[in-house]
């Protein structure tokens, strides 16, 4: 419920008390019994008692309800700035901070219940071309529509955020070895096979991905699963980019 509306269902309530209360005064100091003279301040003073009810209702109705929609655009603001902490503006994805705060608690969530967690990494092969040959307006254009193949990809639960530049980080809660490899080729192959437009220029590109799976906790943190996911990537880029490499964390290894 909207705070305007409850504020002035209690100002409403609150300006019940003023004409209830002059009436229970006036009969505490009557000799008459209750009843009748509840009746009888009805009967004689019922223009008193109607004024008092209309105007108190609506004076402290419409003060609660101002107070309260005062109230409720704090709160909006609030939630519109906290979303635009912690979402990338230009593709509308989590950012470094949304990133680093919902890994800690998937990871969390991984040492409790000792459930896979992956890590993606991922990085447009030489992106640096198509800002110098086509201009950055349209490298903005290419990075949406990499983020709109990103976010079709993956799996629903996990989530997709903007690390920085042209590097894209998917955290996939639950997730083992072979789920996380059929996620990121699925990326890997979208990216091939798309042709990014926009006015007289298109592109053909490809990414490189590092990917993670931690099957145990033990040593590690959610820091570690970034670390080894962007090591994976050098490697990927190394061995000739438009390729993944995989690294497996387990018990045995540790």
């Amino acid at each position: 419920m909207k705070k305007s509306f409850l504020f002035m269902f209690i100002g409403l309530v609150l300006g019940l008390g003023a004409p209830t209360g002059a009436l229970l005064l006036r009969c505490f100091y009557s000799t008459q019994p209750y009843p009748a003279c509840i009746a009888f301040e009805l009967s004689e003073d019922r223009f008193f008692y109607l004024y008092m009810l209309v105007g108190t209702c609506l004076a402290f109705g419409s003060f609660g309800f101002f107070a309260g929609r005062d109230e409720d655009q704090i709160l909006k603001w609030n939630v519109r700035l906290s979303g635009q902490a912690l979402t990338d503006p230009l593709t509308g994805l989590g950012n470094h901070r949304f990133l680093h705060d919902v890994l800690k608690i998937e990871f969390r969530k991984h040492v409790t219940t000792r459930q896979p967690i992956s890590c993606l990494i991922m990085d447009l092969d030489f992106f640096k071309r198509v800002n110098d040959q086509h201009g950055h307006p349209f490298g903005d254009i290419v990075l949406k529509l990499f983020a709109q193949i990103v976010e079709e990809s993956i799996r629903e639960g996990d989530i997709a955020t903007r690390y920085g530049g042209e590097e894209f980080l998917c955290i996939l809660p639950n997730c083992d070895e072979e789920n996380a490899r059929m996620v990121a080729e699925r990326i890997r192959v979208q990216v091939e096979q798309e042709t990014f437009r926009s006015g007289p220029y298109d592109v053909k590109l490809t990414v490189s991905i590092g990917a993670v799976t931690s099957y145990e906790s033990e040593g590690l943190n959610y820091r570690h699963l970034i670390h080894l996911s962007d090591q994976a990537l050098y490697e990927a880029k190394h061995r000739g980019r438009n390729q993944i490499v995989q690294v497996t964390i387990k018990p045995s290894i540790l």
